[in-house]
């Protein structure tokens, strides 16, 4: 499928479903994504598309979640089904794969993956994981920190941003999901 055309059809798809707070974040992790992309040498288009796709379901309710990812065959573990919200990237690939036509894998992965991280990510999951947590529209010294750390090596951004994750949750007495700490593993920090 042509590339522009599903750039349009995903911008277009991303500001139907979205309010305006959402789709506005959704273009800076976009553009974000984008930039980093080029830094790394991966490909600006790609990373562009799975940025505007993101975040297609975050305003959907957890039970339309959980039925949808039970219609389409997406797993749900114990720690989604117990906050269903954690679905949206996993749902969202499966959106975008069914209603836009989206076959490329690393686009798939990047969006899937986006709020809890993997243990194997690829370059483009990163550049994504990483865009959501630096756009534009986040704030504080820690951000411009990363900002900074993204834009010399993905990988140490993203341990740096699960690691610091995973601590702030772990203050609040929340569960930490489990896909969290393998990919802090992975990447080499310590959950």
């Amino acid at each position: 499928m042509n590339e522009n055309f599903l750039l349009e059809a995903a911008e277009a798809h991303a500001r139907e479903r979205l309010s305006d707070k959402r789709y506005d974040h959704t273009m800076r992790v976009a553009r974000t994504a984008e930039r980093l992309a080029g830094l790394h040498g991966l490909d600006p288009a790609k990373a562009c598309l799975a940025g505007l796709l993101h975040d297609l379901m975050r305003e959907t309710d957890g039970k339309k979640l959980l039925r949808i990812a039970a219609e389409r065959g997406v797993p749900v573990d114990d720690a989604e089904r117990g906050k269903p919200m954690l679905l949206h990237g996993p749902v969202a690939a499966e959106v975008a794969k069914s209603e836009l036509g989206v076959r490329d894998e690393a686009v798939l992965e990047a969006v899937r993956v986006h709020t809890t991280g993997a243990t194997g990510m690829g370059p483009l999951a990163l550049a994504v994981f990483v865009a959501d947590k630096i756009e534009p529209g986040r704030e504080g010294e820690w951000v411009e920190e990363l900002r900074g750390l993204a834009d010399k090596d993905l990988r140490e951004a993203v341990r740096e941003s699960l690691a610091s994750s995973i601590s702030y949750t772990e203050e609040r007495g929340r569960a930490v999901h489990p896909k969290s700490r393998e990919a802090l593993e992975w990447l080499g920090g310590k959950s």
